[in-house]
């Protein structure tokens, strides 16, 4: 009986280290390459033109109608929404990303706001020097490829 009770405890602790092992080789915990795709409207904070870094502040857009949200973050709607809408920043974090080569840069198109108009590299950088944001930001395999402004009525 001796025995057994010797082997039961040396089986258990070799099944634990087998699992303590086994969970460190995990997928879980190995790093893996992600390749993010999204999009987060966000203020331009800067713009690194020799790294083509972008620096970003995420922001929410809170609509009137958003009452929930509104709700949840003690908003109160005349004082913090008086034209009907606040571009809300939660944490003011900047976080750095390249853009893309051949990203995409959309304007408000001033004539006719719903079609926004294409831009080159050059004119967006000229217009972001006056117009920080917000902007569509939309991120593909970890760089930003368009960038479009958001109409800000």
């Amino acid at each position: 009986m001796k025995l057994f009770k010797k082997t039961g405890r040396s089986m258990a602790v070799l099944v634990m280290l087998s699992v303590i092992l086994l969970g460190a080789c995990s997928e879980e915990t190995t790093p893996k390459e992600t390749t993010s795709t999204g999009e987060q409207l966000a203020k331009i904070i800067n713009y690194e033109l020799s790294t083509r870094t972008l620096t970003l502040d995420e922001v929410e857009w809170i609509e009137e109608s958003d009452t929930d949200r509104i709700k949840e973050l003690g908003l109160d709607v005349e004082k913090d929404l008086p034209t009907g809408f606040v571009i809300y920043n939660e944490t003011n974090e900047e976080s750095s990303i390249k853009l893309a080569e051949d990203a995409e840069f959309l304007l408000v198109n001033q004539e006719n706001p719903s079609e926004p108009r294409a831009v080159d590299e050059k004119e967006f950088i000229s217009y972001l020097l006056a117009v920080k944001g917000p902007y569509y930001v939309t991120v593909k395999d970890e760089v930003v490829v368009k960038i479009e402004e958001k109409y800000v009525p």
